[in-house]
């Protein structure tokens, strides 16, 4: 996983940004080269907006309807999307990502300490990852793989992930989390990769759901 990396990178924009303050981009914004950034607050733009970058460190970013905007990061905040909402990748470092129904990105959507939530309609060229936090993808699709180390993971209502779903092991500093993740593969999922458990996990598959291979079975427990 890239965590740290996306840290380290992030923190880059308290050096550049000149902007001390939230930045709120109107609807109907049509500014594909303009970015926005700031370093002390959030950054919301309205529907049907375009515009490229949105960068803060300390601060939420909020895109709204049928929005197109380039790649959204943040270190200490949440990112939402609205329903239809295009995007390059989605990055956080503490925070949740929520994908509204119908939004394209064309990366990845990653967090450390956050949930990842994508709905209906979503389609992500890259994939979900976190390492606190819950993934669900309800009828999603997902070009690449699903990771994360302790959180849950629940894939539902046709979701189909072209790549692995990972529970990676607890290391270093995440060994201070006990709990068991659980695993709950849904009706009409299809899972093209593997299930790839490098820990106990608690895992409920159901009948009516295709996945691949299941390594790493001597850590699984199944549920009801």
């Amino acid at each position: 996983m890239k965590y740290i990396g996306i840290f380290f990178m992030l923190m880059v924009v308290t050096a550049q940004a000149g902007v001390f303050g939230s930045e709120k981009v109107p609807a109907g914004t049509i500014s594909p080269e303009k970015d926005y950034d700031t370093v002390n607050g959030s950054i919301t733009v309205g529907e049907k907006a375009h515009v490229d970058d949105l960068d803060t460190v300390n601060g939420s970013i909020k895109v709204g309807l049928q929005a197109t905007v380039g790649q959204v990061e943040t270190v200490n905040g949440s990112i939402k999307f609205e329903d239809g909402v295009t995007a390059e990748h989605a990055e956080t470092v503490n925070g949740s990502i929520v994908l509204g129904s119908n939004c394209t990105i064309n990366g990845h959507a990653e967090t450390v300490n956050g949930a990842i939530t994508a709905g209906a309609g979503c389609v992500i060229d890259g994939d979900l990852e976190t390492v606190n936090g819950k993934i669900t993808a309800i009828g999603t699709r997902v070009e690449g793989g699903i990771e994360t180390v302790n959180g849950n993971i629940t894939l539902d209502q046709g979701t189909i992930i072209d790549g692995d779903v990972v529970i990676e092991k607890s290391s270093g500093w995440f060994n201070s989390n006990n709990k068991v993740p659980e695993v709950y593969i849904g009706k009409n999922v299809v899972l093209k990769g593997d299930l790839v458990f490098k820990k106990k996990v608690k895992l409920k598959i159901d009948d009516s759901a295709k996945v691949g291979d299941i390594i790493g079975q001597e850590f699984v427990e199944n549920i009801d």
